[in-house]
């Protein structure tokens, strides 16, 4: 199978638009076209966006399998990057600022300690 007949494969799996991918990427629907028809893959430069959109590795996208990985991650910070994965890039970036302030409060509470934890509000 080619890189582009999986992407066709991912799109509809995972209920992705085209259209988005190509206004991502900053192409024209034409291009993804014509490397369809073709049976052209994508350049290297869009790989790595590609598989992001898709929420692939670029090993899967490159060759339908995933080459073992370790694992460094917890199940629950797995769960928090698919669903940070599954939001709009304008609510990925409030939700980092959200994130960020969440961990400076965190932080200035440790700092204010007499003894005992206190959460500062």
């Amino acid at each position: 199978m080619e890189i582009i007949d999986r992407i066709s494969e991912l799109l509809l799996q995972k209920g992705k638009s085209a259209y988005e991918l190509c206004k991502i990427l900053d192409i024209s629907q034409s291009t993804m076209s014509t490397w369809r028809t073709r049976r052209k893959n994508p350049p290297a430069e869009y790989m790595e966006t590609i598989a992001s959109y898709l929420g692939v590795s670029l090993d899967y996208l490159m060759t339908g399998r995933e080459a073992p990985q370790y694992k460094y991650t917890t199940e629950d910070e797995d769960d928090l990057l698919e669903l940070f994965r599954s939001l709009p890039d304008k609510r990925k970036y409030m939700f980092i600022g959200e994130l960020k302030e969440a961990a400076r409060v965190h932080a200035e509470s440790v700092k204010h300690t007499d003894g005992e934890k206190r959460l500062l509000v």
